[in-house]
């Protein structure tokens, strides 16, 4: 076999071999459940610390009035700390 002949089958074998990797299905993996925006629900770290019901608050100030909707806050209780310091408002 020349050299030449020789370079063409070994480019047509990897060409075939590239080729063929790329089929095949996708993986079964279920995407991930998405995180609940701050209108659907209360999230349980505004109800544990001052910090996490700030973050929440924040989270809501950031929505435009367009979007916002009321939230059921049934299952929320604002924590009660009395022997932490005041977190700044800005």
């Amino acid at each position: 076999m020349t050299t030449r002949r020789l370079l063409a089958l070994m480019q047509s074998v990897c060409v075939a071999a590239l080729l063929s990797a790329c089929g095949g299905g996708g993986g079964t993996d279920a995407p991930a459940p998405a995180q609940p925006g701050p209108l659907e629900q209360v999230p349980g770290s505004a109800s544990q610390s001052s910090a996490g019901m700030t973050g929440y608050l924040r989270a809501l100030g950031a929505l435009t009035p367009e979007d916002r909707e009321p939230v059921d806050i049934g299952n929320f209780t604002p924590p009660t700390v009395d022997d932490a310091e005041p977190e700044p408002v800005s």
